[in-house]
């Protein structure tokens, strides 16, 4: 007989925590029937990315069991390197009239369609001088897939020039926009100094600890345009935390940061750009996601820092989680797909 598994059940479609006994995932918005919740690899996923068209009525894709909203429709979309469009009409009052009276129809596409192409994103980083080697691996490895690299430096000019001249000797990288400021305990202003400082529509914002993982890397010009073309101010993935080199279970740790450069991020810790953003205009992506390497000692760390920055930003329960290990984690989720 095989072991039991350990660990909390979680959504086939996103891998959140879900409630064993619920029919609905908080983090996604699948909804299903039956006593439990679709696997990670329930073909009906896969089947229902492959369709070219599916009706839309009543707010929603309702086939074999699950039942599926449109952003979360494109949620899964994203998942298989598809898009998925709504009716134009539909899309127009989607959030605006009852969803009983909208009936369209969703379509779909593959991202390859769009995936050569060029996009007007910049990579931007907030980094101390200390980050140096690793902003440099970030770039080196990275940075040649963005139309600039915008990073803000804690601390002074001389700082700025330093950053600025070794990463001007990496060959291959696009345009650098290098400043320097004090970061005086406020991510949230740091990363809007990044966003005034990009010169691009938009801006994925990674951590120099942070990597984009394979997918995301090879698709984030059809999420860009796909973005842009359902008027997205903001895509948030999901963050695989390597703890010590082992998957967390905290996850899917959702990040919005691949964000349009006219929002601003509130907060000082746990900065976000999403209050005072219509939900119309922020999207779930599962066509990629971001890996965080760290330390034990670091999670700990990080999370005193926080507290003493803003009461409660400590999170204790968040590094609970990030100090368990996820031993089932499925494949695709540590970068082991490649791009279809």
């Amino acid at each position: 007989m095989a072991p039991a598994a350990t660990g909390p059940v979680r959504c086939g479609l996103c891998s959140a925590p879900v409630d064993p006994d619920g029919s609905r995932c908080g983090e996604c918005g699948l909804a299903w029937t039956g006593p439990t919740p679709p696997a990670h690899d329930d073909p009906r996923f896969a089947a229902l990315a492959a369709c070219r068209r599916l009706p839309f009525r009543n707010g929603h894709v309702d086939v074999e069991g699950l039942a599926l909203g449109f952003e979360t429709f494109r949620s899964l979309a994203s998942r298989f390197d598809r898009t998925a469009t709504l009716g134009p009409l539909a899309r127009r009052l989607l959030g605006h009239v009852p969803v009983r009276l909208l009936r369209s129809t969703v379509t779909l596409a593959d991202f390859g369609k769009v995936r050569s192409a060029s996009a007007d994103v910049a990579l931007g980083c907030i980094a101390r001088a200390a980050d140096l080697p690793a902003l440099v691996e970030l770039a080196a490895n990275h940075g040649a897939g963005f139309a600039a690299i915008a990073v803000m430096v804690d601390g002074g000019g001389d700082d700025a020039d330093r950053v600025r001249a070794t990463l001007a000797a990496i060959p291959g990288l696009p345009r650098l926009a290098i400043d320097a400021a004090p970061l005086a305990g406020d991510f949230g202003a740091q990363r809007n100094r990044v966003q005034r400082l990009a010169g691009t529509r938009w801006v994925l914002h990674l951590d120099t600890d942070e990597a984009p993982d394979p997918r995301l890397a090879a698709n984030l010009a059809a999420i860009v345009a796909d973005a842009d073309r359902h008027g997205d101010k903001v895509v948030g993935f999901a963050r695989l935390n390597l703890v010590d080199a082992r998957p967390s279970a905290f996850y899917p740790d959702t990040q919005y940061r691949l964000v349009r450069s006219d929002v601003r991020f509130h907060r000082k810790v746990h900065e976000s750009p999403l209050p005072g953003l219509d939900w119309r205009t922020v999207h779930r992506s599962l066509g990629g996601g971001l890996i965080h390497r760290l330390s034990r000692e670091r999670v700990r760390a990080r999370s005193i820092q926080y507290e003493a920055m803003a009461e409660g930003a400590g999170h204790p329960q968040d590094e609970r989680l990030l100090l368990d290990d996820w031993p089932g984690i499925p494949a695709d989720l540590i970068g082991a797909r490649e791009p279809g």
